[in-house]
C-alpha cells in the first residue's frame, strides 16, 4: 500500500471517528508508542504510552463484562491519578458511565444516591464492600468492589447515552447531580481541537480536580489528538513553585486555570520568567470558571516577546462543560467579552419579566437541542427542545451583540435602598496595580460590605494601601464604599479553584473579632473615635458634612461605634448629619457611657465543698475516639479485639472497662516498679497502649531524641529504642502493628516502627513539631500542626500531604481534637486563634480569636459545643455550627494543663478537670441547658506547686502530676488525698494510669512506672 493511500485511509478512519457519539470512540489510537501519560511526583516521572493505556482499557473493560446493565461505575479519590484515564476508558468501552468520587462524604452521598451507584473501583477494601475482581492497572492494584445492601432504584433505569456524572461547584446555587451524555462533552472536545489548533506534538495540562468538569475536556482532549496528558501527584500540586517549574521545563504547550488560582499561586514576576517568558513553549492559556482577570496584570505576567495565546472561556457544568471562547489580544484593554457561542450552544439575555433582549443587562440563559445534561430527577421526555439553563450570571450585551459579564444574580445586593453590583466593585479594585485578587463579602445580616483582597510585593504600610484603595473607589457611587477593606495574605480555594466563600466569611468575621477586641482595647473614647472619623474623613477642622463626610460614612461610624462599645447611640448618626463637629461627637459618646456606668465583669460560682457527692463512675470523653478496628487494619492484617490507646488524660479506641473502683479505693502507696533511662528530660507524654490481654505497652519520647517502647506486663524484659535527630516534646500516636508517629523538633513528622526502629516514612514541615498527631474518624489519614503556623493533613499509609492549612501568625503546638458532628477537626495556636477545618479539605469553616496563646487542646463537651482555654486561663465555650460563644470562664492562673472531661455515667452531670500554674486543680461543672449559661466550681484543690502536667482521672479519682516532682492521688468524691509519690525531678509529662499502673516522665531522664499499693 503506497503511502497516499494509507494516508486516504487514515483520514477517512479520522472523518468517521468525528462523526462517532461517544467520548471513548474519538481517541486517537494511531500512535501507540508515543506517550499518553506524563505524571510527575516530587522526584520521579512516570510515563505512559498510548499501547499500555489501550491495554489497561482493555482490561478494564473485560472486567466489567459481568455488569449486564448500563451503570454509573465510581472511581475512588484514593486511586492514583494516571490510573484514573485507563478506568474512564474501560468504564466508557463496555458500555458505562463513569463518576469520580468527592472527598466530602456528604457529596459523595448525594451524588452515590443519585446515580444509583453499586460499583466502586478502588485501592483499598471497606466493610461496606465486597471485591468483585482485582487486577493491576500500570502498576497499582485495582479492586472492582460492590456495594453491600444498596436498594434498586427502578426509576433510574433508563439509559440516555451517559458518559459521567458530576455535581456542580455551587457557585450557580445548591450543588446538584448532573448526568452528562456524550452528545453534550464531545462538541467541547471537537470544537476545542479546531480553535486552539490541537496537535499530536501538544502537552496538554491537567491540574483539574476530577470532581470538577473541565478535567474531563483536559483528558480527552488530549486523547482525541494523540497528544501527551501532564499530569502531577497531588504531593506536587502542593508545592506550587515547583509545579511551575515542572511545567515549564516539560514543556506544557496548553493549561487550562482559573484567574483566582494562577494570581494566587505564582507571582507576576515568576509567570513572567517561567510559563510566560519569551521562550515559553506553553502556546494555549485558557483561563475559566471566574470572571476574566484584569488585563493589565497578563501584561505585567507576560514577557514583551511572549506569544502564548490568552482565551477566556466560559461555561456552566450544567451545559457541560464550556458553551463560549474569547481569544485575549495582551496589546488590546479593552474590557473581555464572553465570546461566540460554541456548536450546538444558543445564548439568550433575558430581563426581569423572562422576555429576551438585544442590549443592555438582562440574565444569561444556555440553550440546545442536543447538549442537554439530565440534573437531578428530570427525565428528557419532559424536555421542551431547545432545553435553556439560567446561567444565574448577569450579563450586558451590547450594539454590537457583543455579550459582558457583570456578575452573578446573587452578588447584586441591596444597601441602604440601593442596588449594589458587588462584581462591579471587585473590578474596579483589581485596576489598582498593587491588587493581585480581590473579592467582596456581604454579611446581610448586620448590613455590612467587606471587600478583601491580597496585594503585590510592596513596602507600602497597610494603613496606605487601604487609602490608596478609598481614594480610587472614588470614581464609584458612595453606596459602593465598603465597612472594612481586609488585606489577607492569601484566599481559601474550593476543589474547583475558585475563592471559596465560607472561608471569605470567617475572614471577615473574625476581622470584626479583632477590630474589636485588639485595635480599641484600652484606648481612651476620643482616640476609637478618631481612628473610625479618619477612615472615612481626613479633617476635623470644620463640621461632618464640611469635612466631606456623607450619609453612608454617617451610618458606618453610627454602627462601628455601638458595636465596639456595646452600647446604643441614638443620637449620633443625626448629629453628623447635622453637621456637627468632631469634639461635639466624642462628648456625646463620652456621656453616654458615663450615664450608663458600664463596668466589665466576670463573676464566679461560689466553691463548694469537697464532701459533695458526686458519680461512682467515670467514662472518659469521647470527642476524639476513633474507630480504631479501621485505624489499625491500615497498616496491619492482625485482629486485634482489644485495640486503644491512653494519652494526656484521654482513652482512644475501644478500652477495656475494668472495674477498678476497690483498687483505687484502697491505695496506700506508690513505688516505683521500674524506669527507663532516656538520657535527656521525658517532658513528652507517655502513651499506654493495648493489642490484645497479652500485651500492654507505654511508648515515650525525650529530649534527647529517643522513643522508648516497654512492655508494661513483663518489666524484666528489655525495651525496644530508636533515636531520631533531634528533641522531642509530642506523644506519640499509636498505630496498627506497633506504628508510631511523632514529631520532631528538626520539623519533621515521623512514622516509625517502635520496635525495629525502622523509618516507615517521614514528612517535612517547616519549623519544630511539637504537637501530637490524631487521626481521623476512618484511621486513614492523621492532623498535626507544626510551629510554621499550619496544620498538616497527611496519609498514614505513606505520609503523603493530602492538604495543609496556614491558621494564622502563631505556631501550634497543642493537639487537635475531632469533631464527629460537624467532620470538622479543632487546634488553638499560639496566636489565640481558635479553629475548625474541615476534615476532608483542610478549609477553615470556622475560627475565633482569643487575646493569649494557647497551649492545650481544644475538647468537645456532651452538649457538642467546643471549649477552648487560652494561658491565661480563659475557658471559652462555643457552638461552631450557630458561630456563637455559649460562655466565658476565667480561672486566675496561666493553663497548660489540657482539660480532662469526667462525665460520670450513671448522671447527666459533665465536668471538666484542668489544672493551673497558680497551683490549684479545678472540677468545674458544666452547664446541663441553655439557660444555665455558666459552669459552676465544684470543687477546688489546694496544691503546693505549679501544675504544667495534664492530670488522669477514673472513677472520681484524679491523679496529679506537680511540677516540684511530686506524684498525688486524690478522691474527689471526698476531697481526700490518698496517696503521694516524689520523683528525683521536675514534671511536665503527664501521667497515664491504667489498674494498677501509672507512667509518667520525669525531668531526671527517666520515665517512671509506678506500682499502686
Amino acid at each position: 500500500m503506497n503511502e497516499s493511500t494509507n494516508n486516504t485511509k487514515k483520514l477517512k478512519v479520522q472523518n468517521d471517528r468525528d462523526n462517532l457519539q461517544t467520548l471513548h470512540d474519538v481517541c486517537n489510537w494511531f500512535h501507540l508508542d508515543k506517550s499518553a501519560i506524563e505524571y510527575h511526583d516530587l522526584e520521579n516521572v512516570k510515563i505512559i504510552k498510548y499501547k499500555e493505556l489501550k491495554a489497561a482499557k482493555e482490561t478494564v473493560s473485560s472486567h466489567l463484562k459481568c455488569i449486564n446493565c448500563p451503570e454509573f461505575i465510581g472511581i475512588d479519590f484514593e486511586v492514583s491519578k494516571y490510573c484514573v484515564p485507563s478506568l474512564m476508558l474501560g468504564i466508557l468501552n463496555s458500555g458505562h458511565a463513569f463518576f469520580n468520587i468527592p472527598t466530602d462524604p456528604l457529596a459523595w452521598t448525594e451524588l452515590l444516591t443519585s446515580v444509583n451507584a453499586k460499583y466502586i473501583f478502588a485501592r483499598s477494601t471497606k466493610s461496606n464492600r465486597k471485591i468483585i475482581c482485582q487486577f493491576d492497572i500500570h502498576g497499582e492494584l485495582i479492586y472492582l468492589t460492590k456495594l453491600i445492601d444498596i436498594e434498586e432504584n427502578i426509576n433510574n433505569r433508563k439509559w440516555y447515552r451517559f458518559a459521567y456524572a458530576i455535581t456542580t461547584s455551587g457557585s450557580t446555587g445548591v450543588p446538584k447531580v448532573i448526568k452528562v451524555p456524550h452528545s453534550c462533552i464531545l462538541p467541547n472536545i471537537t470544537d476545542l481541537k479546531k480553535i486552539l489548533d490541537v496537535t499530536n506534538s501538544d502537552k496538554i495540562a491537567q491540574l483539574t480536580n476530577f470532581t470538577f468538569d473541565p478535567s474531563i475536556v483536559e483528558i480527552f482532549l488530549s486523547l482525541y489528538c494523540a497528544a501527551t496528558l501532564f499530569m502531577i501527584s497531588n504531593a506536587l500540586k502542593n508545592e506550587a513553585v515547583k509545579v511551575l517549574n515542572e511545567i515549564s521545563r516539560a514543556r506544557v504547550t496548553i493549561l487550562q486555570i482559573t484567574p483566582s488560582l494562577l494570581f494566587h499561586q505564582w507571582s507576576t514576576k515568576r509567570l513572567n520568567t517561567t510559563i510566560l517568558n519569551k521562550d515559553s513553549k506553553l502556546k494555549i492559556l485558557l483561563l475559566g470558571g471566574e470572571p476574566f482577570p484584569n488585563v493589565k496584570l497578563l501584561k505585567e505576567a507576560s514577557h514583551p516577546q511572549n506569544t502564548t495565546r490568552l482565551f477566556n472561556i466560559y461555561g456552566i457544568t450544567e451545559i457541560s462543560c464550556w458553551s463560549s471562547v474569547k481569544e485575549i489580544i495582551k496589546s488590546n484593554e479593552d474590557e473581555v467579552c464572553l465570546g461566540e457561542p460554541l456548536s450546538e450552544t444558543v445564548f439568550q439575555i433575558r430581563n426581569k419579566e423572562n422576555e429576551i433582549i438585544t442590549t443592555g443587562d438582562g440574565t444569561l440563559y444556555i440553550g440546545s437541542t442536543t447538549r442537554i445534561c439530565i440534573i437531578g430527577n428530570e427525565t428528557e421526555e419532559n424536555f421542551n427542545k431547545p432545553v435553556f439553563r439560567n446561567t444565574g450570571d448577569i450579563v450586558f450585551i451590547d450594539d454590537h451583540l457583543k455579550i459582558f459579564y457583570r456578575g452573578r444574580q446573587n452578588n447584586i445586593i441591596k444597601r441602604f435602598g440601593n442596588k449594589v453590583n458587588l462584581r462591579e466593585l471587585e473590578r474596579v479594585t483589581t485596576e489598582l496595580n498593587f491588587v493581585r485578587n480581590c473579592a467582596t463579602f456581604w454579611d446581610t445580616e448586620n448590613h455590612k460590605l467587606y471587600l478583601c483582597l491580597t496585594v503585590r510585593d510592596t513596602k507600602e504600610k497597610i494603613f496606605k494601601l487601604k487609602n490608596d484603595v478609598l481614594s480610587h473607589l472614588k470614581i464609584l457611587p458612595a453606596i459602593y464604599k465598603p465597612n472594612q477593606i481586609i488585606i489577607v495574605e492569601y484566599f481559601n480555594f474550593t476543589t474547583s479553584g475558585k475563592i471559596c466563600q465560607a472561608s471569605l466569611k470567617e475572614i471577615c468575621k473574625n476581622s470584626e473579632t479583632e477590630a474589636t477586641h485588639t485595635s480599641y482595647l484600652d484606648i481612651n473614647v476620643e482616640e476609637i473615635f478618631e481612628k473610625l472619623w479618619n477612615d472615612h474623613i481626613k479633617s476635623k477642622d470644620a463640621g461632618y458634612l464640611m469635612s466631606g463626610g456623607t450619609s453612608i460614612a454617617a451610618l458606618q461610624i453610627s454602627n462601628a461605634v455601638a458595636q465596639i462599645f456595646n452600647a446604643e447611640f441614638p443620637e449620633l448618626i443625626g448629629m453628623l448629619l447635622k453637621d456637627c463637629t468632631f469634639d461635639k461627637c466624642v462628648s456625646y459618646i463620652k456621656n453616654i457611657l458615663i450615664n450608663q456606668n458600664r463596668e466589665k465583669t466576670i463573676n464566679h460560682s461560689n466553691s463548694i465543698s469537697h464532701n459533695e457527692n458526686f458519680s461512682n463512675e467515670i467514662s472518659t470523653n469521647d470527642c476524639a475516639i476513633m474507630q480504631s478496628q479501621n485505624n489499625f487494619s491500615l497498616l496491619s492484617n492482625k485482629d486485634y479485639s482489644y485495640q486503644w490507646y491512653k494519652c494526656r488524660g484521654k482513652s482512644y479506641g475501644n478500652a477495656i472497662k475494668e472495674n477498678i473502683i476497690s483498687l483505687l479505693g484502697n491505695i496506700l502507696s506508690v513505688e516505683v516498679l521500674a524506669t527507663y533511662n532516656l538520657q535527656k528530660c521525658v517532658d513528652a507524654s507517655p502513651t499506654v497502649f493495648r493489642y490484645s490481654e497479652e500485651e500492654l505497652y507505654v511508648t515515650v519520647a525525650s529530649h534527647s531524641g529517643i522513643v522508648c517502647t516497654a512492655n508494661l506486663l513483663k518489666i524484666d524484659s528489655a525495651s525496644y529504642e530508636i533515636k531520631l535527630p533531634d528533641r522531642i516534646e509530642a506523644s506519640v500516636l499509636v498505630l496498627a502493628d506497633f506504628c508510631g508517629i511523632v514529631g520532631c523538633y528538626d520539623g519533621y513528622i515521623y512514622c516509625i516502627h517502635l520496635k525495629t526502629g525502622d523509618v516507615i516514612w517521614k514528612f517535612q514541615t517547616q519549623d519544630m513539631v511539637k504537637c501530637s498527631a490524631i487521626t481521623c474518624m476512618q484511621g486513614n489519614k492523621i492532623f498535626v500542626g507544626s510551629y510554621d503556623s499550619h496544620v498538616y493533613c497527611l496519609s498514614v499509609k505513606n505520609g503523603a500531604q493530602i492538604w495543609k492549612a496556614k491558621t494564622g501568625q502563631g505556631g501550634i503546638c497543642a493537639t487537635g481534637c475531632l469533631h464527629r458532628h460537624s467532620t470538622s477537626v479543632l487546634f488553638g495556636t499560639l496566636d489565640g486563634s481558635c479553629l475548625a477545618l474541615q476534615q476532608s479539605s483542610g478549609h477553615i469553616i470556622w475560627k475565633r480569636k482569643l487575646q493569649d496563646p494557647i497551649f492545650v487542646a481544644p475538647v468537645v463537651l456532651r452538649s457538642r459545643h467546643v471549649l477552648f482555654c487560652s494561658v491565661a486561663g480563659l475557658l471559652c465555650c462555643f457552638d461552631i455550627e450557630t458561630d456563637y460563644q455559649i460562655w466565658q470562664y476565667v480561672i486566675h492562673g496561666n493553663v497548660f494543663s489540657y482539660p480532662v472531661i469526667w462525665t460520670p455515667e450513671s448522671m447527666s452531670d459533665e465536668y471538666v478537670i484542668l489544672g493551673s500554674h497558680n497551683k490549684n486543680l479545678y472540677c468545674l461543672e458544666m452547664p446541663r441547658t441553655i439557660e444555665e449559661n455558666m459552669p459552676k466550681l465544684k470543687c477546688m484543690l489546694q496544691l503546693h506547686s505549679p501544675i504544667f502536667a495534664t492530670s488522669w482521672c477514673e472513677n472520681g479519682y484524679v491523679f496529679v502530676a506537680c511540677t516540684n516532682g511530686i506524684f498525688k492521688i486524690f478522691d474527689l468524691l471526698k476531697g481526700k488525698l490518698l496517696a503521694t509519690k516524689q520523683l528525683p525531678g521536675e514534671i511536665f509529662s503527664s501521667p497515664v494510669v491504667h489498674n494498677n499502673l501509672a507512667v509518667v516522665g520525669c525531668r531526671d531522664n527517666n520515665l517512671y512506672v509506678l506500682k499502686l499499693n
